[in-house]
């Protein structure tokens, strides 16, 4: 097997952005005050005023209830200096059962300790524009290819109580399920986001990268970047590591009538399912797919093409109706098989045809790999074609961990 997908490139956001943002606070432009920046990042604390909160057009749907508000937000930084305060406006979506008057108060879009479990905060990048943030919003705006006033952010806690981060275009998040990751192949249109997932936020560390993200607009190097383009018949994705630059290329194939007809793909890294349950919009895509193939009842699961933990999702360019057994089985161990590649170095280039084409269940998944060592670029291995119907009872006895390091070394 041989074929090769083209590398798109997302270039992590330059390690100079604190020292730049501090060269223009000296020479008076808009932004956070030299103290600010030039201190250590988990010491700046950004302190709302109680007195100040302001909550309006509150509604309540489906036990979660949404709101809009507005709050006076000093930043601070050790030694005493305390920046003017900015005007914060935000929007929150918790469940209604722990929505009281004070709960909604309490929070601090800027303070992840006050969000509770299973909230979720939206910053608007154009609420921000003239003030301190304008420029950290901005570096998060030029890293998702959008204007300032087109970007969105939202900070959640999940119920385990990790932060996520999101940033990319309002549209995604205002409508996903219309032209951003959530909507359908034809549909679809370009669109970029970040992702991070801060698991122990209350760690030193993780409070710096958080700040800093705030701060000056630096991505942490956990950030997953996810970059799509859609053309006729086919949607081209990256999904890149920030900081190490790893990346995972795949391209989802379609007729012309949406329906899909397989994947190819490049694999280096693995973002891993981390946060996998609390990501709205993925577990949206999956519930609609669902209602729309009529798979209640059926055993079939919505199945990705390429696990969750390979792209982080994209919704229906990478789902199709897989009976369940198969999906938890055999090809949840072939894609254990690639994760075990990955993880001893190696680059997993995947080959996937649905069969026959024209129709949205298909009756056989064809899988083709070959793992390449990239320090060599020698073929570790490149098994047969391997075909699954898409039924019960199929068998995949997938290669051992321990076995791989000779395989690497003999193909070396």
């Amino acid at each position: 097997m041989s074929f090769e997908l083209p590398r798109q490139e997302i270039l992590p956001p330059p390690d100079w952005n604190r020292q730049f943002a501090s060269l223009r606070a000296q020479a008076g432009e808009p932004g956070f005050d030299p103290p600010v920046l030039d201190a250590d990042p988990a010491e700046v604390r950004f302190e709302a005023d109680p007195q100040s909160v302001r909550i309006g057009d509150e509604t309540t749907q489906n036990r979660r209830t949404r709101f809009e508000a507005s709050a006076e937000i000093a930043v601070g930084a050790p030694g005493g200096h305390t920046q003017a305060p900015v005007t914060a406006q935000y929007r929150v979506d918790m469940s209604s059962t722990g929505a009281t008057p004070e709960a909604m108060r309490a929070i601090n879009p800027f303070d992840p300790d006050t969000i509770p479990a299973g909230a979720t905060v939206r910053l608007d990048g154009g609420d921000y524009a003239g003030t301190p943030f304008e420029a950290a919003f901005g570096e998060i705006a030029r890293a998702n290819d959008v204007p300032l006033d087109q970007l969105a952010l939202t900070i959640g806690r999940t119920r385990e109580g990790e932060i996520r981060v999101m940033s990319g275009p309002a549209s995604i998040f205002d409508a996903p399920t219309e032209h951003g990751p959530a909507s359908q192949p034809l549909d679809r249109e370009d669109f970029s986001k970040h992702t991070v997932l801060f698991d122990d936020p209350a760690s030193r560390e993780q409070r710096a990268a958080f700040n800093d993200l705030l701060l000056t607009g630096t991505q942490p190097d956990a950030t997953v970047a996810l970059r799509e383009d859609v053309s006729a018949g086919r949607v081209d994705a990256t999904i890149t590591e920030v900081g190490s630059g790893e990346s995972n290329d795949v391209t989802w194939t379609f007729d012309a009538e949406g329906r899909p007809t397989g994947a190819e793909a490049t694999l280096t890294w693995e973002p891993s399912s981390a946060g996998r349950d609390s990501d709205a919009v993925e577990n949206s895509a999956q519930s609609k797919f669902r209602r729309d193939h009529d798979m209640q009842g059926s055993g079939d699961h919505v199945g990705h093409m390429l696990a969750y933990r390979f792209v982080n999702g994209h919704g229906p360019v990478n789902m199709f109706p897989q009976e369940g057994g198969f999906n938890t089985g055999p090809y949840a161990r072939i894609e254990q098989e690639w994760s075990d590649w990955l993880a001893e170095g190696m680059e997993v280039r995947v080959s996937i045809q649905l069969a026959p084409e024209g129709q949205q269940r298909p009756d056989q998944v064809r899988l083709d790999y070959e793992v390449i060592d990239p320090a060599s670029e020698a073929i570790v291995y490149d098994p047969a074609l391997t075909v699954f119907d898409n039924e019960a009872g199929q068998v995949y006895d997938r290669i051992a961990r321990n076995d791989m390091p000779g395989m690497i070394e003999n193909a070396s």
